[in-house]
């Protein structure tokens, strides 16, 4: 393929576009209805000085009429018009390869990429001199440790000093947490699971900690909030700084629930599973934002008991003992790209051997032939309108989309505000990719500015992401 020699599309981004969603190779049969920036979105971009063009019924199924797009500043314009004339064309799914190749040399696609999924979009990118920015790899740098996560950690030790052991001699059980889990207990939950304890489970009732180290969930969210502002600045200023954080852009809080309030009602609804949602057996591999999402949605949706799988039980045989007994079990263990099919936490065998037929599996990483997800039977991500599929009984869901399933104005309106800080804010995107810090830059996946010499680019994040991901 001969690349041709196009201008880098360096400079400020004073022309943007929003893009539809339209069938592409993620959306193919037009389940994704959201905009990647609401009215309140493009309103900021317009104050800040950008011409923003918005495809007429971007978010006409969001509930988002094209006159609030116009009365935020914005020009309305057709399909074909959408992709040509613009510095920036901002849109959440990948769009179908036609699409970019209407994009003028230069120019820049900010998207959900994903690369190693649909790699046929880099190339094309590459042919048609596309700058390709990838939204799911675009990094804090450095990393950012919110107070709240530090002050979470920090109550979390001082509870387990008090535990009649080493924390990884014991099985723990995060009680009191009936109505949903706090966001301060996120931070806690992870330290928790770092320590590898023999179990961990997430209960509703102090009842249920069955023997367990009990770790009260109101005393933790109030001791983490009584703490001391110098002492989290000294546990920060003792921490290592990572040079890249969080991703910048996601929805991973409303990807668990949603998907955890599927699995809820799927195994409800089955011929022979428990009447209520209390006596479901459920376990949730993974401790990061996504299985955090799943969690709370759990507890919110009556389970009285949530066990959570870490590195220590995550692991064969261990994992099988909790497989057998299981009505649900949903997965948030993302694999480091070098080892997706090559290494599952399911697997094929566990169907009709470990895994009872009935059984509910939720997939919240997903992926395809050439991006395997941990959960071996799960070949391809399944559709927002066609999400389960049956193998030897067991009902596997793995939605492409999961936010779309009872999250969609919820998560559109997260990512619009994330990428207006991304444009405005933090890491000022909007005065183009010549300036842009590395956080941004390691997003960079195909086009002429990915070629201009930059930062070093991160190798492959280390063995496996508990949870899509661990650090955000």
């Amino acid at each position: 393929m001969t690349v041709r020699t196009v201008p880098s599309g360096t400079g400020p981004f004073r022309a943007i576009g929003l893009a539809a969603e339209r069938r592409s190779p993620e959306n193919p049969d037009g389940a994704e209805i959201r905009a990647a920036l609401t009215p309140a979105g493009v309103a900021a971009l317009v104050r800040h000085g950008c011409a923003v063009a918005v495809e007429r019924g971007a978010g006409t199924a969001l509930g988002l009429p094209d006159a609030a797009y116009a009365a935020a500043g914005a020009a309305l314009q057709d399909h074909d018009e959408l992709y040509r004339d613009k510095d920036l064309v901002i849109k959440l799914k990948g769009p179908a390869h036609r699409d970019l190749a209407r994009m003028d040399p230069g120019s820049t696609l900010l998207c959900m990429v994903h690369a190693r999924s649909v790699p046929e979009r880099v190339a094309v990118a590459e042919e048609h001199g596309v700058n390709l920015l990838a939204m799911e790899e675009i990094r804090e740098c450095p990393e950012r440790l919110p107070d709240a996560l530090l002050r979470a950690r920090l109550a979390m030790r001082t509870v387990l000093g008090r535990a009649p052991g080493p924390p990884g001699d014991l099985a723990l059980a995060f009680t009191g947490a009936s109505a949903g889990l706090a966001p301060e207990l996120f931070g806690a939950l992870q330290y928790a699971a770092r320590c590898r304890p023999a179990a961990l489970r997430v209960v509703g009732s102090p009842a249920l900690a069955r023997g367990a180290f009990a770790v009260p969930c109101a005393e933790l969210v109030a001791l983490a909030r009584a703490l001391p502002a110098a002492r989290v600045d000294a546990y920060r200023a003792s921490l290592p700084v990572r040079r890249f954080g969080r991703r910048r852009i996601h929805c991973l809080h409303e990807t668990g629930r949603a998907g955890a309030r599927f699995g809820v009602g799927l195994a409800l609804r089955r011929c022979h599973g428990p009447a209520a949602a209390a006596g479901l057996s459920t376990v949730v591999l993974g401790y990061g934002n996504v299985a955090f999402g799943a969690l709370d949605e759990c507890l919110r949706q009556g389970v009285a008991a949530v066990e959570v799988l870490t590195r220590r039980t995550a692991l064969r045989p261990a994992v099988r003992r909790h497989l057998a007994t299981a009505d649900l079990v949903v997965n948030g263990i993302e694999l480091a790209p070098r080892l997706r099919g090559r290494h599952y936490v399911i697997t094929d065998d566990d169907l009709g051997t470990v895994l009872r037929p009935g059984t509910v599996v939720v997939d919240l990483v997903g992926g395809c032939p050439g991006n395997r997800t941990p959960v071996q039977p799960v070949v391809s991500s399944t559709s927002p309108l066609r999400p389960c599929v049956v193998r030897a009984g067991v009902h596997l869901a793995s939605v492409w989309g999961w936010p779309l399933l009872g999250f969609a104005r919820e998560s559109a309106e997260r990512y619009s505000a994330q990428i207006v800080r991304l444009l405005l804010e933090d890491e000022h995107l909007a005065d183009g990719l010549a300036t842009a810090p590395p956080g941004v830059r390691r997003a960079l996946v195909a086009g002429p500015a990915a070629r201009r010499p930059g930062p070093p680019r991160p190798g492959p994040s280390p063995d496996v992401a508990l949870s899509a991901t661990l650090d955000g």
